[in-house]
Formats: structure tokens, sequence, C-alpha cells
């Protein structure tokens, strides 16, 4: 027989699942902890997880938590790009660390790009003038965000029961301080990036100040909501073997219940809503494009005043929140997430 070249796609174990879905719940808990709501030694455990994400195939990273999506400012693009030359723009494009998704979409247009920067000002002349000037773009949509409800960091695979889950629930304490981020704290933010889980030592040691200190920060940025903690995977070896990106339109005065209430929906990855006609987007996670017809349907049965404007399959993600990502969704590098790279000019 002929041989096709298509490598043949892996779909994870079961205690794979479980092991992934235990460190979405808690990234940073202990292996004890693991071994525990998983049924696995925590031996075996760690042993476990350091195959998957060697593979490539799961891997953990901090997160801008939801004070800083307030503080900041953040954009979804529409980007045309010139014939031919959509996969050349895309990888350009994601080996900066203010765009922390790149996606290819079925729709009028070729790529999806989420934006993140510190300011508006910094936002605005990277894509006046900056976007518009990458070799092979011809043509840039700025929707920008008002409220960001989500931003993956919560999707789980929802594998565990019950009882296992709820003693991996992460307890945030007190703040001690409510200060704003410094520049020791940005510090850790990128030195978490490559490996969510990485130690007090290691962290202290890229950064230059004691353990205690890094786990007295890393405590203090949690309570306050500055940073978080995601575990992602190549979410097709999950059964997840499709995206989609929906824009719809609501009475305004409808949006925050409609998006707290889809935080809920397993498919739900990113919901943010809009300063424009089209008010909400929402892109989901779908185990196959079948699935977007019906996902539609219970939208708008769910939300009887919510206009499904448009819906726009992805084709491939090139990067997910500051991860490269090979054409079956697995991580070939990372490109730190950092919103702080933009500032405006005088």
């Amino acid at each position: 027989m002929q041989d096709s070249g298509i490598e043949p796609q892996r779909l994870l174990s079961e205690a794979d699942l479980e092991l992934i879905d235990a460190l979405q719940i808690n990234p940073r808990a202990s292996w004890a902890d693991i071994g525990a709501a998983t049924g696995a030694d925590p031996v075996t455990a760690a042993r476990r997880w350091r195959r998957l994400n060697s593979a490539g195939e799961a891997w953990t990273t901090v997160a801008l938590g939801q004070r800083q999506m307030h503080a900041m400012s953040m954009a979804f693009l529409e980007i045309d790009c010139a014939a031919g030359a959509a996969v050349e723009v895309a990888d350009t494009l994601a080996r900066a660390g203010h765009l922390i998704t790149v996606q290819h979409v079925a729709a009028g247009h070729d790529l999806f790009v989420i934006a993140v920067a510190a300011s508006m000002p910094a936002l605005a002349d990277y894509v006046l003038t900056d976007l518009p000037r990458v070799p092979g773009v011809a043509k840039v949509r700025t929707h920008v965000a008002t409220r960001v409800f989500e931003a993956s960091c919560r999707w789980r695979l929802r594998v565990l029961p019950p009882r296992s889950a709820g003693a991996l629930a992460r307890r945030a304490g007190p703040a001690e301080s409510t200060r704003p981020m410094d520049e020791v704290d940005r510090l850790l933010f990128k030195a978490l990036l490559a490996d969510g889980r990485a130690g007090y030592s290691e962290l202290a040691a890229a950064v230059g100040v004691s353990e205690r200190t890094v786990q007295r920060r890393l405590s203090r940025l949690v309570a306050t909501g500055d940073i978080d903690f995601r575990c992602d995977l190549a979410r097709s070896h999950a059964g997840w073997h499709s995206s989609a990106v929906l824009w719809l339109r609501m009475p305004d005065g409808l949006l925050e219940e409609t998006g707290r209430a889809l935080l809920d929906w397993p498919e739900t990855r990113t919901c943010a809503a809009l300063a424009g006609a089209r008010n909400l987007l929402l892109t989901v996670g779908l185990h196959g494009v079948w699935d977007l017809h019906p996902l539609v349907v219970r939208l708008e049965e769910r939300f009887p005043y919510v206009s499904v404007v448009d819906r726009q399959i992805v084709l491939r993600q090139s990067k997910l929140y500051g991860r490269i990502l090979d054409r079956l969704g697995r991580c070939t590098g990372v490109v730190a997430v950092d919103p702080w790279s933009l500032s405006p000019r005088l």
C-alpha cells in the first residue's frame, strides 16, 4: 500500500485526559493532590505529564487574570491577506508577543487574531500603523473588546467526577496588597510562560529574588486577579476536532447576563463584549464541523433575543495563547505573551 504521508490522529487515553482535566482545574496543584484526584501514584502522574508535555500534546502556562484583562486593551482583528500570503502572514504575526492567538478561518477574510496591549494608544498605533505595513497584509478590521468574560482559562475537559474536581478547586486567599503589577511581577509572569508549573527556586533564580518573595508575590497576583494559570492541550487529540468564531448581536442591557451564562457552556473558549453593532464575540470548540448548526440553534433557543450575525469555522490554529501549534494542534514553540511590548509613540 502506498504511504499517504498523512500522520494518523492519536487520541489520548482516559488516564491522560483525567490528568489534563485535573491540571486544568488547578495547574499548579501538587503531584500528590493530582494523583489523589486521578487515582494515580504521584510519581506516575508526574511521569505521564512529562511525556505529554515533551510531545507537545499538553502544557501549562501563566495567563492574564481578570483584573489585568479589565485594565488592558484587547481587540479582535479580521485580516485580509494578499493572494497566497495567508500562511506567511500568520507565521509572521505569530512571532509577536502582543498577538496572543492567530487562526486561519473560512470567512470573507483570511485570519482571525487576538491582540492585547497595555493601553489603547499603544494598540491603536499598532493596528493603524504597524500592522498594515506587514508584507502580505491587505486590510485590517478591528473590533475592540469592552468586557472580556473569558479567555479560555476556565475551559476544561470535564472528565473527572465532581468530587475529585471539587477537591482540586483553586481557592485564592485575600490579597495582602492590591497595588499594580511592578517590574518584578512582570518578570515573574514572563518566567512562568514557558512552564506554568515552574518551581519557586527556578523562578527565584530567573527573577533574582528569594523563593519566599516569589511565593508571596504569586499568591498576591493570583488573589488580586492579575494573573491566572491555564493548562491546554492538542485539542483534536481529545476529540475536539474543530472550532468556530461566532459574532452575535443583542440588546446592550443583556450583554452581561448573556456573557456570564455562556461561561457555563462546555463549548465556550473566549467570550467578550464588543464596541460595535456585533456586540458579543464567542469562540467555541466543536467535536466536528457538524456540531456548529445545533449549537447555533441552542444559542437562539436559550437566548431568543440573540441574533447570530456571522459564524466562521477555524481552518487551522497557528498560535494559541502564546503557543505555536503544528497542523495537529501540538505545541512546537513558545512566544512569550507580552502586552507590555507595545508602547504608544510620543
